[in-house]
Order: C-alpha cells, then structure tokens, then sequence
C-alpha cells in the first residue's frame, strides 16, 4: 500500500486524505503543526454551498454558520458606496473555520492518521524526487507528499531550483492582515450596511473592512499588501473606529497577525512526489484572498486523479493541474490582472470610477466572487459618456480588460498532457504577461 503524507491540517488535506484512505489503496498521514484545538483559524469564512453539493461533501452542522450578507465597497475618499445586491440563494455561507475543521477531522480519523504539534520543516530529496518530510530530527518517507502548509511554505522552498516551481512568492503577492472581533462599543447604533470594505484605506495599497456579526461583535480585517507595520495598522484601526462608531477597543477573538497569497495559482503544482494544494498552490481569489472553496475543489480533483490512475508520477499528478486550471485557475489569471491594475490605481481614480458608476454593482460582485469582469460593446459605450472627462482612464480600464482576458486564455491553453519542453514555454509566457 502506497503512503501519502499530508502537510497542513486544510480543508484541501481533510477532503483528499479521506477521500483516498477510503479507497484502501492508500495509507494517508497529516502532519499539523498545531495542537488539535488550536487547528485552523477561529473566525468564520466565507465558502459557497456549491463547494459542499457539487462535489457530495458534508454540509457543516447547523448552528455553525449563517448567510453571507452582502458587501458594500467603500473608495479611499469614503464620498461613494456601492452595495452589492447578489440574490441570498447565491450568497456564500459564512462558517466557523475551526469547527468545521474539526467536523471533516472526527469524520475521517478512523482512515486518516493524524499528528498533531508536528512541525515538518524541509522534504527529503533522493535520487531527484521527494521521497518524505523532515519533522525535528524525524524523517518520515512517503510515496508523495502533498504540501498544504501555507503560502510561505517551507517545504516549497526546499525544492530545487531546476523543479520549475516557484520556491517563493514576491512581497507584493502576500497579504499581511490584522482579524479580530472586538466588543461592540456600547450605546452605538447598528450601520445600515453592515459587511463595510473600504479599498485602498487611506489611499494605502490594501483594504479595511468593519462587519456587524450576527453574534453582536464587529468583525475587524486591516490588511495591507506585502507588510502591516505597527504605524501604519494604528492609523487605520483608529480612521475605521471614526467611520464605524460600533467597534470597541476590546477584542473577544482573534486578534492576530495572518498572511494569505493573493496571486494567480502556481504555473507549476507537482513534481516527483511532490503536490501543492491551497494556499501552498495559491489557490485564493487574488482579489480577495478567499480559497476554502477553491481547495476543496482541488483536494476532489486530487484525488479523483490519483484514484483514477492509481499512479504518483509527476506525469499523472499533472492531469489534476490541468483540470484546476480549467476549472478556476486559468479564471484566476484574468482576475489576479485586475487586482494588478487596481492595487496601482491613484486613490483619486478609483473614487472617480465608483462615483461615476463606471465600475459598479456587476463588476465589484464578479471581482469578489472571483469571476472575469466582462464588458460588452454596449456597456463600455455607456461608461465611456460617463467617463470621457476622464478618457486616458477609460483606455487604461479598457488595455486591462483585454489583458485581463488574454491571461484567462493563456491559462486555458496549459499543455494537457506533460511535456516539459511544453510547460516550460508556457510558464515563460505567463511570466512575461505578469512582468
């Protein structure tokens, strides 16, 4: 029986881990660095119900999530909102990270071997392939190891440089962001919207968002792109409690320091005995950072591979990168070019677009969920007689908009079978779009 190492106690890992025990052809192994009670972060997230039923996953337990309001987005000058109106039935779930964790792991331990406050530093390299993990002074061999270990993995960045994945993402790819819920401040009154995200917060290059939770504490998120120095979360914590009075000094959790990728997924997943999932993969939307569902996704098309063709070669683990990227990856490209464009837009320009209603309620819920913005001849007419004071603007929006497209192709046309020659001129060319 072939053994599978598991890095990282995700989402992606519990779906997949169980997936393949169940089978019985696998033994399958998960190395979590935390503590069984501290696995996982202890807030809610969002996922789409589809994540549970398209893929015949256990829904969570009553009680441990609610329906995702709907957003309303804030520009730099606070002077426009704009509220989404995505019908509830299209909502996400909100759900508590950690109990759900926790549900998926009691689900799957009587297949699934855990270890927990086990930290896997460094894989072992043998004869050109991984052939384990390293944990302290333990050395654990495995047939593959896949890596869920976060975007900062370790574990990627042992590979060798001649593997053609990406050991290390740049700054600007990374996310650091503040999250807690604070004591609502007593006396204040409830906002008449409730899920707040100001983009570009204080003209900075990343967002704020102030959410009224239905258990009655604000939910507080202030992240900047690449670092969050002390100065500059002080500055925004107090400019977030002068917009939403409701938030009080007190945290009731959370409260800590977490970064998440917010880039298109790695050109390169697999080597031999080498897997990457979630935000190992950087799986996340780039716009937002969300990717629970997007892992969940790739742990059935994982193991849906492997159990298909009951091999571990690089040749077959390459099928379950091309059918990721045909089912969210390549989509993820096009968005990770608008993220591009408007983490470099003057603070200025995006109040004017949303003031305008240039980009307005269908473009910031396709940015959201993850979808390409899309324009037809019609509409761009429109915004251009909204927006000709401003028309070196509309050209930009427009280049990006096509760009933003050629980049969903270019992830589309992934070489389908593997070839190194193929991929290595197909990651080329996406490192030239994105240069």
């Amino acid at each position: 029986m072939k053994k599978i190492v598991f890095v990282g106690a995700g989402m992606a890992t519990l779906v997949a881990a169980e997936k393949l025990a169940r089978s019985g052809r696998f033994e399958t192994l998960v190395l979590e660095k935390n503590a069984r009670e501290n696995i996982s972060y202890d807030w809610h997230d969002d996922i789409n119900r589809a994540a549970f039923e398209d893929n015949l996953l256990p829904m969570p337990q009553e009680g441990t999530y609610f329906t995702k309001r709907n957003w309303t987005f804030i520009p730099p000058s606070e002077n426009a909102e704009v509220t989404l109106d995505i019908p509830e039935d299209q909502l996400d779930l909100s759900i508590e990270r950690r109990l759900l964790a926790e549900q998926y792991i009691r689900r799957a331990e009587d297949v699934v071997t855990f270890r927990f406050s086990t930290q896997a530093d460094a894989l072992i390299i043998e004869g050109g392939r991984v052939v384990g993990v390293r944990a302290g002074d333990e050395k654990i061999y495995a047939d593959l190891v896949v890596d869920n270990s976060g975007a900062l993995s370790k574990l990627r960045e042992s590979l060798p440089e001649d593997s053609g994945v990406l050991r290390r993402p740049k700054e600007d790819e990374i996310f650091v962001a503040y999250r807690a819920f604070h004591k609502k401040q007593e006396g204040s009154s409830d906002p008449e919207s409730t899920n707040r995200a100001y983009l570009k917060h204080l003209g900075e290059v990343g967002i704020s968002w102030s959410i009224l939770d239905p258990s009655g504490s604000v939910n507080v998120l202030i992240g900047r792109v690449g670092g969050l120095p002390k100065e500059t979360f002080i500055n925004a914590f107090r400019a977030l409690k002068a917009s939403n009075p409701n938030i009080s000094d007190e945290i009731v959790r959370g409260g800590i320091i977490c970064k998440i990728p917010i880039r298109h997924p790695l050109e390169r997943m697999v080597w031999d005995g080498y897997v990457a999932i979630g935000d190992s993969a950087f799986m996340t939307i780039p716009m937002i950072g969300s990717g629970v569902e997007n892992s969940m996704r790739a742990a059935c098309i994982l193991a849906d591979v492997i159990l298909s063709a009951d091999s571990l070669d690089k040749q077959t683990l390459w099928q379950y990168q091309v059918r990721y990227y045909l089912d969210r990856g390549a989509t993820h490209m096009g968005v990770d070019v608008m993220k591009r464009w408007l983490l470099g837009c003057a603070p200025k320009s995006l109040d004017w677009l949303l003031q305008k209603g240039i980009v307005g309620k269908k473009e910031m819920a396709a940015a959201a969920t993850g979808k390409m913005v899309k324009l037809g001849l019609g509409e761009m007419i429109g915004k251009l007689f909204k927006g000709i004071s401003k028309l070196g603007l509309l050209v930009s929006l427009s280049n990006v908009l096509t760009k933003s497209n050629r980049a969903a192709r270019l992830g589309r046309a992934i070489p389908k079978t593997y070839d190194e020659k193929a991929i290595a001129k197909w990651q080329a060319k996406i490192t030239k779009l994105y240069r």
